[in-house]
């Protein structure tokens, strides 16, 4: 596996434009966990303004972890781990993240003192191997809590539990905030297919909005098909929400439109 190579161009703390989220651990992909850390995260980087460009889950092994560090990294500004992180067999996150930098690993006593404190007479050798990281480490600690978040370059390692990630990451995303996305919903009683011109038509003429059509099939819906209009413009997002209001009842009439809500709605 070849080292990740570190940058060191600049020191000036820009909020990125753009993550990836690498989830790491067996579970997931053998579908014995549901993974909630990817929604809570996309959802979260999207209200911070955030793009989410890439989401990986990979397995609990060496040159997997390392491969998804290397193709993350190229394609976001920061990159956010969430699993790995314990005193079992299967917790390599932070060994592998040491293995693709080409960093030794090497205790960190104030992160042994603090796993000491949390565990007390529980702690044995396994639990204090969680002290070990990858030389050159920065620890951030944005809340109380025996772990922090491990950053190396731009990789930012979190664990995978999801009561303690969204304690780290609520206490650090302050870090990451930009220009937040705006976003209009449109639900519709139509066939995702008698709207697709529409919505064509729509993309070319408003090239600055992201246009998402969402179909239901259920039973119990009370609507067929939900379209998104999000940009970080909030006046394109609004003209562009009212020229396919207005085109929707033109050719539909008005009954087709079941509701509509404006930017700062989230629901999907």
């Amino acid at each position: 596996m070849r080292a990740i190579s570190t940058s060191t161009t600049s020191k000036t703390e820009v909020p990125p434009a753009s993550a990836a989220v690498v989830a790491i651990g067996n579970e997931l992909l053998a579908g014995k966990v549901r993974d909630e850390n990817l929604i809570f995260l996309a959802r979260e980087l999207r209200a911070l303004g955030v793009e989410l460009r890439v989401a990986l889950v990979v397995p609990d092994e060496f040159e997997a972890i390392g491969e998804a560090l290397h193709y993350a990294r190229a394609r976001a500004e920061v990159v956010i781990t969430c699993g790995g992180v314990g005193p079992t067999h299967d917790d390599l996150t932070l060994a592998a993240v040491a293995q693709a930098f080409d960093r030794p690993l090497e205790p960190i006593p104030s992160l042994l003192e603090a796993i000491d404190r949390h565990y007390g007479a529980r702690a044995n050798d396994e639990i204090r191997s969680m002290a070990l990281a990858p030389a050159g480490v920065e620890l951030i600690q944005p809340v109380p809590f025996f772990l922090p978040v491990f950053k190396l370059d731009q990789v930012h390692v979190f664990p995978g539990d999801p009561a303690a990630l969204r304690l780290l990451f609520n206490g650090w995303k302050g870090a990451l905030s930009r220009e937040p996305y705006h976003s209009a919903r449109i639900k519709l009683d139509l066939d995702e297919g008698e709207v697709a011109p529409l919505l064509t038509a729509l993309a070319d003429a408003h090239p600055g909005v992201e246009v998402g059509s969402y179909p239901r099939f259920d039973s119990g819906r009370t609507w067929k098909v939900l379209v998104t209009i999000d940009a970080k413009d909030l006046d394109a997002v609004n003209a562009a929400a009212s020229a396919l209001a207005d085109r929707i009842q033109a050719e539909f009439g008005q009954q087709a439109i079941l509701d509509r809500a404006g930017p700062g709605s989230t629901e999907v």
